[in-house]
């Protein structure tokens, strides 16, 4: 990841479908490319912030059948949401 000697911030519309196109200034300091996998994180301590993270690219797929197959992790993954009350 780019090394920056300032904070850098970008402005970036929503539109129809919740779609947003990310601001050159951000991609460039992420390093972020074509597919790669954006982490948003809002936190209701902190109200209208949204902190964004790129998922590195090892990590695609290096978990795969480890909990079971696909299926099998979103069933448990629901149940857990169902339990928690979400």
């Amino acid at each position: 990841m780019a090394v920056l000697d300032r904070p850098i911030e970008a402005e970036a519309r929503l539109r129809q479908k919740n779609q947003i196109t990310l601001p050159d200034p951000i991609a460039r300091a992420l390093e972020a490319k074509p597919d790669d996998v954006l982490l948003f994180e809002v936190d209701p301590a902190e109200p209208g912030v949204v902190r964004a993270r790129l998922l590195p690219r090892d990590f695609a797929g290096s978990l795969t059948g480890v909990f079971g197959t696909t299926e099998e992790t979103l069933a448990f993954v629901r149940g857990e949401h169902v339990d928690w009350g979400q």
